[in-house]
């Protein structure tokens, strides 16, 4: 119920174009609350100020926070891999999809084997993870597809709490996006809001996600958190992920309760053509 009354106060404020200063207030003050905390990890590597690991979780900048559900999307990635025939350490190329500030990325520092690539669209976010974190090359893409990656190239793509904060169209897009960019038989690993997240959404919204329906909340807002969507799995198998095989949900592990989220793994077909950029 209290996740309600936020969404319904949030869809109010941005309906009357309040909506973007009431969160740069909201990001200002769970940002200071972080003030004074730690700048390294336990091994020594940087963490990113509060300011933008709050980019990244939307709820908190815990630094603890941060650094926990960052590993544990990490060892959920090696696991389904592994458990799908595809070890990340035999792998050549993995894509880190809307990876921020490098809250899953950080936790590669050590594997050996493949090229580590991470993209976003914000800026910010690419430029710390590119003066932080040399085992990573970062990128910046757009809101909307293509990126500049060569098809075929990646054997892993892995994209967390990402598509839950895009529109329809721009989901769509970046599936297929994925699709030409993944090697034939490569894995897309990603998360979304959805039975976790049942209790969320209001009735009217619970009815279209009983229906199979994709709900999405404040489309305009598109690429940043305060967009929200939700996935019935019947869409994520049969729509959403229409042209790729082997598509299972996985579970994560054990998650802080406050981590509502459904993860999938699937596989782009081994005899499928990659498509031109923009096809």
């Amino acid at each position: 119920m209290k996740y309600q009354t936020r969404s319904r106060i949030a869809s109010n404020l941005d309906r009357v174009g309040l909506l973007g200063p009431a969160e740069r207030v909201r990001q200002s003050w769970h940002s200071l609350r972080e003030r004074g905390g730690p700048d390294a990890d336990g091994n020594g590597l940087p963490l990113p100020p509060p300011r933008l690991r709050l980019l990244v979780d939307s709820r908190s900048a815990d630094a603890e926070r941060f650094l926990d559900t960052g590993r544990q999307m990490a060892v959920s990635i090696a696991v389904a891999g592994a458990q799908a025939g595809s070890p990340l350490n035999e792998m050549d190329a993995i894509l880190d999809f809307g990876g921020g500030c490098g809250r899953v990325a950080r936790h590669w520092a050590g594997l050996e084997g493949p090229e580590v690539r991470l993209c976003d669209y914000n800026p910010l976010l690419v430029s710390w993870c590119d003066e932080n974190l040399d085992f990573v090359t970062a990128d910046k893409n757009e809101l909307d597809p293509p990126t500049s990656y060569e098809s075929g190239k990646f054997d892993l793509i892995y994209a967390f709490s990402v598509l839950s904060h895009l529109s329809e169209p721009l989901q769509g897009a970046w599936i297929t996006e994925f699709r030409r960019i993944l090697k034939p038989g490569g894995l897309l690993v990603f998360s979304v809001l959805g039975h976790a997240a049942y209790d969320r959404m209001d009735t009217r919204e619970k009815e279209r996600f009983d229906r199979g329906e994709l709900v999405v909340e404040r489309t305009g807002t598109a690429g940043r958190n305060l967009c929200t969507a939700y996935h019935p799995r019947s869409y994520v198998t049969d729509e959403l992920l229409a042209g790729f095989s082997d598509v299972q949900p996985f579970s994560f592990g054990a998650w802080d309760a406050a981590l509502v989220q459904d993860a999938y793994i699937a596989r782009r077909p081994a005899e499928q053509p990659a498509s031109a950029p923009g096809a």
